[in-house]
């Protein structure tokens, strides 16, 4: 009877193994043998939600009971929500975990269902059901408003970005110190970045991060220069957005920008190498300090052009007024202005006209309004209209070279580069010195060619220069002015060369005032004479001078010299020694006779000697 119970209790075990009761578990015996020993079943008990608190940004605080395990070992637990899996720090099925504890987030707005289920070897138990409102969900979006829609540009907007969830419902839980991203403004004409300023309040350009403190889900100024000051300076339209991550600006600040006070004039020219005297519309804008159009900016204007300067010829830079009136650079200018452009070829005025070839810088102003970078135009020369001559020295000595450069030039005095190669040139202006010596000009091959003749000169560029003591190396030899001219048999020297002519170093004694009582006298005269046909009886009278190698009287010898005459023997000699004083003409005041025999033939020689001097001659003869 006592195995017939054993057996019977054995049975009945084994069958509630199977049942569960309620929510809980059935585990396992409690005891084991045979026999009348007795044995017990438990159960894994179900968790309880405690509390499920929701939070602005769609978040959700869970805490459970935790369960005693039936045994060893550790209990986990996994969350549902609304049936599928939560995030946040939150276990799931897949990834149990032994807290009592966890955060849901990414929680969307409304009613959510969680349950917690409880894990402890194969056996598990499911907990009641708890609820949880959310009414702010998660951040999803920034708007931004700003305390102004129209600023001018390079001033502030004090920006206020606020977080919001999806419901447009601030989400009071966004604070602390954000990264922003700020886009949808350009860089202005000059290159000035828009910014704003951060939490510290340094200027960040947009497209970098930006720290931004938020307080209660909103970032606001403080300081008034700090955590949201925005400054833009390209006028127009702009759209301002900022992002962090996946939060964005659907709906952008809209701002339009107006340009700020005219400060600048940009110049611009139709072309940036006109000919000398060719007309050269000029485009005109007026720009704030960023470089934005100042459209504001109409009406007359009276400019004042500088930078570009007459040509050689006097040619003054121009610029045609509203009028149609041409008005010298550096004197007022009147200019009519349509949104802040002046176009010359719509009859607002700004027609330039230069004159001299090269690059000049042209730039405008009017008041403070100036040309901060001016318009580089090269003009280029006209064609050869003249001849220019330019001298190494204003004074050239007599008998000594000088450099004459001979320049071709356009009508506006500019070298005209065109004219090159070699030309025949033929001078003009100078006379043959006393002894019969005349100006002269070395050719580009070295061959010494007297005024009167045509003389070959290499141009380059326009300009004859002296080289090697060639091509141009000049020599007058009659003291006093010369007016040099030149011409290539089509092309002239409108303005002669005003050339003052030194004498040289004292260095020969010469005849001056030769008078005879019959006969000829032979040609030059002055440093030796040739007299024939005198006749007997006949005389000879003269001056002395001193002169230089070219027989021009110097003066201010500095002391007094004394000059003897002689003649050979036969004929006779009176007033001799004469007399050069110190100072003035290097003359003597006397003059000298000589008398022929009185009968016969004869040829005399004459000679004037003065220590220092070359000695002058003259021969008598019948």
């Amino acid at each position: 009877m006592r195995r017939l119970c054993a057996a019977g209790l054995a049975a009945v075990l084994l069958a509630a193994l199977a049942v569960t009761v309620g929510s809980s578990a059935l585990a396992y015996f409690s005891g084991e043998g045979s026999g009348s020993a007795s044995a017990a079943v438990t159960k894994l008990t179900a968790p309880t939600i405690s509390a499920a608190t929701p939070a602005a940004g769609g978040t959700v605080t869970l805490t459970w009971g935790a369960v005693t395990p039936p045994g060893a070992g550790s209990v986990t637990y996994s969350v549902t929500r609304d049936g599928g899996n939560p995030a946040g720090t939150c276990p799931t099925a897949a990834a149990p975990a032994t807290v009592t504890t966890c955060k849901d987030s990414g929680v969307a707005v409304g009613e959510h269902t969680y349950r917690v289920t409880a894990r402890w070897e194969t056996w598990s138990a499911v907990g009641a059901a708890k609820t949880a409102n959310v009414t702010i969900g998660e951040t999803t979006k920034f708007t931004i408003s700003g305390s102004t829609a129209t600023p001018a540009a390079g001033g502030s907007v004090n920006l206020t970005i606020t977080a919001k969830d999806a419901n447009n419902s601030t989400v009071t839980s966004y604070a602390g110190s954000h990264s922003l991203v700020f886009s949808g403004a350009s860089s202005s004409p000059a290159n000035n970045a828009p910014t704003v300023a951060n939490s510290s309040g340094a200027a960040i350009a947009f497209g970098t991060a930006t720290p931004l403190a938020f307080t209660a889900g909103v970032a606001t100024i403080t300081s008034s220069t700090r955590n949201g000051v925005l400054k833009i300076y390209k006028a127009g339209a702009a759209s301002i957005t900022a992002t962090e991550g996946s939060v964005t600006t659907p709906t952008p600040l809209a701002l339009t920008v107006s340009h700020a006070t005219a400060s600048k004039y940009i110049l611009a020219a139709a072309s940036a190498t006109p000919a000398a005297g060719a007309t050269d519309n000029l485009t005109i804008t007026t720009q704030d300090a960023y470089g934005n159009t100042a459209t504001s900016y109409a009406g007359s204007h009276n400019l004042v052009f500088s930078g570009a300067s007459a040509s050689s010829a006097g040619n003054v830079p121009t610029v045609t007024d509203s009028s149609g009136s041409e008005v010298a650079f550096g004197a007022a200018t009147a200019i009519e202005f349509e949104a802040g452009v002046a176009v010359a070829a719509e009859g607002d005025g700004g027609t330039m006209k230069l004159f001299k070839s090269g690059a000049t810088g042209v730039q405008a102003t009017e008041g403070s309004i100036v040309t901060p970078t001016v318009v580089t135009v090269t003009v280029s020369p006209g064609a050869a209209t003249k001849l220019a001559l330019t001298s190494s020295t204003a004074t050239p000595v007599a008998a000594a070279n000088f450099n004459l450069t001979t320049t071709a030039q356009d009508v506006y005095g500019n070298t005209a580069t065109t004219y090159a190669g070699s030309k025949n040139i033929t001078f003009s202006g100078a006379s043959a010195s006393p002894s019969g010596a005349q100006p002269t000009v070395v050719s580009s091959a070295g061959t010494v060619v007297n005024f009167g003749s045509p003389t070959a000169l290499t141009f380059t560029a326009g300009v004859a220069a002296v080289s090697a003591s060639k091509n141009g190396y000049a020599k007058l030899n009659k003291a006093g002015a010369a007016s040099v001219a030149a011409t290539d048999g089509t092309l002239t020297t409108p303005s002669p060369l005003a050339l003052t002519v030194a004498t040289g170093a004292a260095s020969k004694l010469a005849l001056s005032e030769l008078i005879v009582s019959a006969g000829s006298i032979g040609s030059p005269c002055l440093f030796t004479c040739a007299i024939t046909g005198l006749g007997n009886s006949g005389t000879v009278k003269a001056d002395i001078g001193i002169t230089d190698s070219a027989g021009n009287i110097v003066s201010n010898i500095g002391a007094v010299k004394t000059v003897n005459v002689t003649v050979t023997t036969g004929g006779a000699i009176s007033g001799s020694p004469l007399t050069i004083a110190a100072a003035g003409p290097a003359m003597s005041a006397t003059e000298f006779t000589y008398t022929a025999p009185a009968s016969g033939s004869f040829t005399h020689t004459i000679t004037a000697a003065s220590t220092g001097y070359s000695s002058a001659t003259a021969t008598a003869s019948k």
